[in-house]
């Protein structure tokens, strides 16, 4: 049954109100910077204040609320239609999708108690309903691991200047603002009031003039500041290339020649100065420090590389990095990285597996060429089912039937790395979360490296969803971010959120070569995060909450009195 014969067979809407219904959702369904991103300006503008002129006169709560819930459920449908790529996932992954569509769309629906039948609404109640929605969105970050994807705020990812508005209020503060100006869209049409709509268009414009002056004031100092050369590594690898599944053994590609295949994209820039390589997250097979490879036949391999002189620098490793079997040594994929670090005299950062005293860890190693050792980065924030298993009954279930016994342990600390340019390091998904990144900058990091794989869900649009949280991050923080990724977007981003270079496609394998800013500006949002937009919006809905009991006391009184 779609989505018009619905409302017709329901008859819950007149013919008009079906058109401002259908149109609405075909506006906001698709606004987002990933699927059309012009729709975003019409979203962000009037989108969603049609819909809200759509049901706002239905006398049913019932009727209201349901409309409410569909719309929004088939809305973030096709937002969250990343969750529908089963290959990887296993099509238990759709009862997730499920539980997260309604879970968004119950929290919808109750907006739907707070639009009025009245021809007024007022501007306090343009806030409460901004405020109930902004603590919404806020609240998912608390369940499991936390969802941290798909806020209203992201449809003024669509253009840069606009996006300079998070620099204060972040991204929640910014699906605030989303709200507030579409009910007040809303406000000025079933009104008729013309100062209302001028007032609306005064709203519009504002993030875009607070940008364009916001970035002309840091502009001069940005344009002089230093420079460092990354190359930023783009493997492209899907999971049975990379790790040896017994159902796909012929696609399998020997770790060795992975290996070569890195080598050989970041040898295009050997006679360019690097400052910085950066390898994705989980870039190749096996722990980190298990040592499989034969030294002989990798000393083989690099001087195929770099020539015979390039066992000077292999020679300078630390045994720390090889072990011994019978009469022969082996090396690890640490030793590859501190190889490349001497070759090139560079700083490393790249995403392996690691196994110590027993627990498994997401981890980003970083390497430095003047230092023998190597610092590590575990993942704070890990993905249920995909890297740890929630609940007694679904690990039983996942022990039982897939032969799962173990997860990932997760990280308890943000650490900056590097004395020339401080950096902290994001894996994945940590990237969304905006307080995980502000902890970072305001530890002294100058720099954001975030290193990913969406591998698993690809041929979708979480790649491009995923990047734009990056460009977000960026401009909250006044910090420039580079981002190496398997399959996805590999590139830099400046601290006012613009593309500075960049692989667009998820298939694209090459080593990028950017030149990246190191430019740090001071900003609100570093300052107070996301307790500004919350701690406002807490205060509505307590004086909404105060509101209520104070009238209902009163009515009390009266009755008692009388």
């Amino acid at each position: 049954m779609n989505l018009i014969t619905l409302i017709k067979k329901n008859k819950y809407l007149s013919y008009k109100k079906s058109i401002l219904y259908i149109l609405s959702f075909c506006i906001c369904a698709f606004a987002q910077p990933a699927w059309v991103g012009f729709l975003g300006y019409f979203a962000y503008f009037f989108g969603y204040s049609l819909f809200f002129l759509s049901i706002f006169d239905i006398e049913s709560k019932k009727k209201k609320f349901l409309l409410t819930f569909i719309w929004f459920f088939l809305n973030q449908a096709i937002w969250l239609s990343w969750f529908t790529t089963t290959k990887y996932q296993g099509p238990l992954i759709l009862l997730v999708y499920f539980f997260v569509l309604v879970w968004f769309s119950l929290q919808f629906g109750v907006l739907s108690f707070f639009v009025s039948r009245s021809k007024n609404i007022s501007f306090f109640n343009i806030l409460l309903i901004s405020s109930i929605w902004t603590i919404f969105e806020w609240s998912r970050l608390f369940f499991l691991c936390g969802f941290s994807f798909n806020q209203l705020g992201g449809l003024m990812g669509n253009n840069y200047i606009a996006m300079q508005l998070s620099s204060i209020v972040g991204i929640y503060g910014l699906s605030f603002f989303v709200i507030f100006l579409n009910l007040t869209v809303f406000k000025s049409i079933i009104e008729k009031s013309k100062k209302t709509f001028i007032l609306a268009i005064f709203l519009a414009m504002f993030p875009y003039v607070f940008g364009f002056i916001h970035i002309k004031t840091h502009e001069e100092k940005f344009k002089n500041s230093k420079k460092i050369n990354a190359v930023l590594m783009q493997t492209s690898i899907l999971p049975e290339q990379k790790n040896k599944f017994s159902k796909h053994l012929n696609e399998f590609i020997h770790p060795l020649e992975q290996w070569k295949r890195i080598m050989i994209y970041i040898n295009q820039h050997k006679h360019k100065k690097i400052d910085m390589i950066v390898l994705p997250e989980a870039a190749l097979p096996y722990h980190a420090n298990d040592c499989f490879y034969p030294i002989s036949i990798v000393k083989d391999l690099f001087k195929s590389m770099y020539g015979k002189n390039v066992v000077n620098y292999l020679d300078n490793i630390d045994e720390f990095y090889t072990e011994k079997y019978k009469d022969e040594l082996y090396v690890s994929n640490n030793y590859f990285l501190k190889a490349l670090s001497l070759i090139f005299n560079a700083e490393i950062i790249a995403g392996l597996e690691d196994f110590e005293n027993n627990k498994n860890y997401n981890a980003a190693f970083y390497f430095d060429p003047n230092v023998n050792r190597y610092l590590r980065y575990e993942k704070q924030i890990l993905v249920p089912m995909g890297e740890y298993i929630p609940f007694d009954f679904l690990k039983k279930i996942a022990k039982e039937k897939y032969g799962i016994v173990g997860s990932f342990i997760n990280g308890n600390e943000t650490k900056i790395f590097s004395n020339k340019n401080p950096l902290s390091i994001s894996i994945c998904y940590e990237e969304t979360f905006n307080e995980i990144m502000r902890k970072a900058r305001n530890k002294g990091a100058q720099i954001f490296v975030n290193i990913t794989n969406d591998a698993w869900f690809y041929k979708s649009k979480l790649f491009k969803q995923h990047f734009y949280h990056s460009r977000f991050r960026s401009v909250e923080n006044g910090l420039s971010l580079i981002r190496a990724s398997n399959n996805g977007i590999t590139g830099a981003i400046d601290p006012f959120g613009r593309i500075i270079k960049s692989l667009s496609n998820e298939n694209d394998r090459d080593a990028l070569f950017v030149s990246v800013p190191i430019f740090k500006y001071f900003t609100l949002y570093s300052f107070w995060g996301n307790s500004f937009i919350i701690s406002i919006s807490f205060s509505i809905i307590s004086l909404f909450i105060f509101k209520v009991f104070s009238k209902k006391i009163k009515l009390a009184l009266k009755e008692i009195v009388s």
